[in-house]
């Protein structure tokens, strides 16, 4: 079998090319040799949060490697048949590298199992360049679910950089044969907000993280009133870890789409507007644009899109580069095709004709 080259330096020329490369790799039995990795920046190579990954997915797929080591610029990477019994895996990141990061790799190849999996990982939950894990569980997972995909995380402790040192245990179930096609095209009606906020630290500073937390949901709260949305509720919470960090995430309900937004609470140099301001001013350029999704979302969707039997449509106000990455090496490795227009409105509708990939 021959072995799929691909160029780590294009487009975002980053984490996302290496954790999806190995996904498809892992899933469709192609081996590949990753090259140039990160080669545009300032510290190249693969770092702890991109091994983690990169290491989870060996692991399903009892593949053959070369080059997984800090700092490599290289990587090849050949799997062998994917495991079709009970994943029961554990990687720790001995870093903050991003747990979210690491579902990205490995979701996609557990649901193709025959089994329900169960993977801990550890590192980091809520850091920056990454999703939080909030942001996972309350947006990303219930979207999934529209594909046939379920799944759970439940974190055990946070942690943030650069300590790291949280846990999240992911439990995914099979898909039955085949990913539906997802379309998410109708904004819905007048949406109602929940948020969710939470502060994690050394117990003693419980008192002081209680009112950082309960003064974020009422400038959240008047924030968003001014903009007219008045159906808000936000969820506080202020927990023990061996760091210190937070993060906010709000998520838009108008029952026919889910539009998330989040910000990190950054115990050095963050305040209340400042969090405020990032997390409110992003939902609300997607709600005033009256996108389906919002950008961030539709970057994790596309590797669905690309296995699903049949056709996808979802309608988006951005296209970031993470996305465009997303689908360059989604059509480098299947025949899914994807066609992006921009639409009378200004947003852009996003076509994906998937592959149809079956479970074994």
């Amino acid at each position: 079998m021959s072995v799929k080259v691909i160029d780590g330096s294009v487009l975002e020329g980053g984490g996302q090319i290496l954790r999806l490369s190995v996904a498809f790799s892992c899933l469709l039995e192609k081996p590949i040799l990753i090259n140039k990795i990160r080669a545009g920046r300032s510290n190249p190579g693969l770092k702890p949060q991109h091994l983690a990954g990169i290491q989870l997915v060996k692991q399903m797929c009892n593949a053959i490697t070369n080059g997984d080591r800090q700092n490599s610029c290289e990587l090849s990477f050949q799997p062998k048949t994917l495991k079709l019994g009970n994943f029961n895996l554990n990687v720790n990141s001995q870093t903050a590298a991003s747990i979210p990061l690491m579902i990205q790799s490995a979701l996609p190849v557990a649901i193709f199992s025959h089994h329900n999996s169960s993977i801990t990982m550890k590192g980091g939950t809520d850091v920056t360049f990454a999703p939080s894990m909030d942001y996972v569980k309350k947006v990303l997972f219930p979207i999934y679910k529209l594909f046939g995909i379920h799944c759970e995380a439940l974190i055990n402790k946070r942690g943030f950089y650069p300590k790291g040192r949280g846990e999240v245990v992911l439990t995914v179930n099979p898909v039955t044969e085949y990913l539906k096609p997802i379309e998410i095209m109708n904004f819905g009606s007048q949406p109602s907000i929940k948020g969710f906020v939470f502060i994690s630290g050394p117990k003693h500073q419980n008192n002081k993280h209680n009112q950082i937390v309960q003064d974020i949901a009422t400038a959240v709260k008047n924030k968003l009133n001014l903009s007219g949305y008045h159906k808000i509720t936000i969820e506080t919470e202020v927990g023990d870890s061996d760091g210190s960090g937070g993060s906010l995430v709000l998520v838009a309900d108008t029952r026919t789409c889910l539009i998330g937004s989040s910000a990190l609470y950054d115990m050095r140099k963050s305040t209340i507007n400042s969090i405020t301001d990032e997390a409110c001013n992003k939902l609300l350029l997607d709600l005033e644009a009256k996108s389906c999704i919002d950008p961030n979302t539709l970057d994790n969707l596309i590797i669905f899109m690309a296995l699903a039997n049949g056709k996808s449509k979802v309608k988006c106000r951005e296209i970031t580069l993470h996305t465009k990455t997303a689908i360059y090496i989604a059509e480098q490795f299947t025949d899914a095709k994807f066609s992006i227009k921009q639409m009378e409105d200004g947003l852009n509708e996003i076509i994906c004709e998937g592959i149809g990939l079956k479970t074994v």
